[in-house]
Parts: C-alpha cells; sequence; structure tokens
C-alpha cells in the first residue's frame, strides 16, 4: 500500500460520513478536482460555463456539484431534482472536463449548510484520487461566481507537481463595474476592501499566515487535506477555519494569474460573510462603514517584534491591551511549554505560530475592539496603513480598494 493510499484509507475510515457518490471510474490523467456547494443556485450554469471557457488543460478536471439541503427543505428538493436533470443534458464530458453532479437533499438541519456541502464534496474527490493514487488538488469553488479564462491552466501547473504545494490562494476580485445595483456595488467596495486591509495589516505586523481565507478561491492538496482532518461542517466560516489548520502545513502558494469573480449578491443563509455582509450593510442603509482600528495591529506588530526566544521576556514593552490579553489566555505558562518543547530559535517560531494562528489573532482583535480600540471609518484606518507602508493615501473606499487589489495581485 503507498503512503497515499494510507493517508486517504484512514482519513475515509475516520472522517468521512458519506460512501461512494460518483459510480463513474476517474480517468487516469485526472489531477484535479473542482469542487462546487450550490444551494438553489440560479446563477450555476453561468458558473459552469465559465469553467468551460477555461483555456483548456493538459490534464483533466472534474468538476463535482453538490446540490444540496437539509432534510426539511422539500422546496430546494424539488429544485435541486429538476435542476440536475437540466444541468447534466447541457454538461456532459468535454475534451479535458468532466461534470458530476451529486443530489443531497437529506442533509439534517443542524448540519446542513455550506461546510458540510463542501466537505461531501471534497471527501468524494479524495475517494476518486485515491483510486488511481494520485495526489490531486481540490479546488474550491462557489455557484455563484465565474473565473477568467486562465483559472484551469495556472492551478493545473500546480496541480501536475504535488511537491510544490499544499495550499493555494487565488486571487479575487468582486465585479463592482457591471453591478447594476448602487447598495449591492457600495456594499461590496467596503467588504472587498475590509478583506484587503485585514489581510495587508496581518501582514504589516509580519504575521507568517497573512493570507485570504475565501471559500470560493481555496485549494488544497488531497493528502494535506487528509492529515489535517479534511473539511468542518460549519454553515458559515468554513473557509477560515479549514485553511487556518492547514497553513500549519507550509507550502503555501498566492496564485494571482488564477481569478475568481465572487458574486456580490445578498445571502440570509449564512450567519457572516459575503452575502451577511452584503445584507446588513443594506439594512443600516446610510450607516458609515466601519472596522478595525490600526492600532489593534500596531500592538500585534510591536508583540511579534520581541525576541520571544530569550530567557527574559519584556513585558512592558507591549500595550496594555496585549498585556491583558496575554494573561487571560495564560501566556507565560504557554511560553515556557513551546521553549521547552524546541531547541532552535526557528522551531520556536513555528511552534510559537501554530499556537498565536488566525484563530488566536482573530480572538485578539474583538478583545482589543471590544475593551480598548473602537471600530472606525474604514477609509481612515485604511489610509493609517498605507500611510505607514509608504503608500499613498485616497479619498474614497473604491480608491484604496483599486490599490489594494494591485498591491495584494503583485505580492
Amino acid at each position: 500500500m503507498s503512503a497515499f493510499t494510507s493517508i486517504t484509507q484512514t482519513y475515509l475510515n475516520k472522517f468521512s460520513n458519506t460512501t461512494k457518490l460518483i459510480n463513474e471510474t476517474i480517468n487516469k490523467d485526472c489531477k484535479q478536482a473542482v469542487i462546487i456547494p450550490a444551494y438553489c443556485e440560479p446563477e450555476l450554469e453561468r458558473t459552469l460555463n465559465s469553467l468551460l471557457d477555461c483555456e483548456p488543460t493538459q490534464c483533466i478536471t472534474e468538476v463535482i456539484i453538490v446540490l444540496n439541503c437539509s432534510v426539511e427543505d422539500k422546496e430546494a428538493g424539488n429544485f435541486h431534482h429538476k435542476q440536475k436533470k437540466e444541468l447534466e443534458q447541457k454538461f456532459t464530458n468535454y475534451k479535458n472536463i468532466y461534470f458530476y453532479f451529486i443530489l443531497v437533499s437529506n442533509l439534517p438541519v443542524k448540519h446542513a449548510g455550506v461546510g458540510l456541502a463542501r466537505k461531501i464534496g471534497m471527501d468524494e474527490a479524495i475517494r476518486r484520487f485515491k483510486e488511481i493514487e494520485y495526489d490531486g488538488l481540490l479546488i474550491c469553488f462557489d455557484g455563484d461566481s465565474t473565473v477568467n479564462k486562465k483559472y484551469l491552466v495556472e492551478l493545473e501547473k500546480y496541480a501536475a507537481k504535488p511537491e510544490t504545494y499544499n495550499t493555494i490562494c487565488l486571487h479575487f476580485e468582486h465585479d463592482i463595474e457591471n453591478e447594476k445595483d448602487e447598495q449591492l456595488k457600495t456594499g461590496i467596495i467596503y467588504y472587498e476592501l475590509f478583506l484587503r486591509y485585514y489581510k495587508e495589516a496581518l501582514n504589516y505586523c509580519y504575521f507568517p499566515y497573512a493570507f485570504h481565507t475565501i471559500g470560493s478561491s481555496m485549494a488544497a492538496k488531497a493528502s494535506v487535506y487528509c492529515k489535517a482532518g479534511g473539511m468542518n461542517k460549519r454553515k458559515a466560516g468554513e473557509d477560515f477555519y479549514f485553511l487556518t489548520k492547514i497553513f500549519h502545513y507550509g507550502k503555501v502558494v498566492e496564485l494571482n494569474t488564477a481569478i475568481v469573480y465572487p458574486s456580490a449578491r445578498i445571502s440570509t443563509r449564512v450567519p457572516f460573510g459575503t452575502g451577511r455582509a452584503q445584507q446588513n450593510f443594506i439594512e443600516k442603509k446610510e450607516e458609515p462603514f466601519k472596522t478595525y482600528s490600526f492600532s489593534i495591529f500596531e500592538d500585534l506588530k510591536t508583540f511579534f517584534a520581541i525576541d520571544l526566544y530569550k530567557n527574559t521576556f519584556e513585558v512592558n514593552l507591549l500595550s496594555e491591551a496585549i498585556k491583558q490579553f496575554l494573561k487571560e489566555n495564560n501566556f507565560e505558562e504557554k511560553l515556557k511549554e513551546i521553549k521547552s518543547n524546541t531547541t532552535s530559535k526557528q522551531q520556536f517560531q513555528k511552534r510559537f505560530f501554530d499556537w498565536f494562528d488566525g484563530f488566536m489573532i482573530l480572538k485578539f482583535v474583538h478583545f482589543a475592539r471590544d475593551n480598548y480600540y473602537q471600530n472606525n471609518l474604514i477609509l481612515e484606518e485604511v489610509n493609517e496603513l498605507l500611510k505607514k507602508k509608504d503608500k499613498p493615501v485616497f479619498t474614497s473606499e473604491k480608491e484604496q480598494l483599486i490599490h489594494l487589489r494591485k498591491l495584494q495581485n503583485l505580492s
């Protein structure tokens, strides 16, 4: 038994809650699978056509669409049943791209949602790659998004060489120019700007895992997916929790030549994320958009700049916010534990940021916001960041967004 077969079999035995769902044999030349969770997606055909419009790949790409809903959602179940029938007639197998539609209408109400739907599709891709013993690329996408023409060929470069990556974060841009609804357009400018501000602020702090965590533009190697325990069942934020977990395996690639164009639509199905942010913005109407104070990230930068591997730790160098947060999270004990289990500064740094990771960062950001630094206008906070990075400042959020897009697309 190969190492890959052993890893995938162990994962499937321990973590997968479904059996084989696709009966067709996988083509031995398949190296990547695009997984699309879909819940009553009226634009799904447009999404699939976007993949067909991509430049042709050398390898085979499988597209696994998981039409999902809870056991109680009869209306969605009927919609998916009809949609599956229609789309299967239109999307038969092409030369290098095969489509498979999975209908799952019996999900438990407690867990039905995007996390479980992604997991079902990704687990099925694992089963299929196991059949040909290939450590393929699992690509997450959404049923209301589109891609640029180089999307599949640029991903294929990594899919064909599994040793070159563990995780891939793709460039994304909401289509603000073609959004006709002015409120949605304004809302998505604010939300994408917030995402880019947060990433750039973490980069400013020299946080080693300063990457976007967007479900429609993330990908992972099959073996790493299995080693990390696979996708979670969260109804929202599944992307953040999943990526934060697998970033620890290293070899994270920021792929800027493969671009995803997510939807700017409203959604009330999830408690947070793009769709919910849009809904909240519409409901608040003229209320200005606020975000985390840049002072929070200044505190983090000061903290991360300290040589914690030394025998003495100068707590007085830190802000009150960081000091109180560390105290409430038993930092001194944790620091001793990390030091006792490492023999070099490099090992220490790795182990430290495995603990003070994206979860802990967000926990501190919320703690500091609630107790020390209140949210402020996003226009002002982004300009604070830009000034610190010796970049030009701007008078509008749209100008800021365009600048950060360019900045992050070159990183």
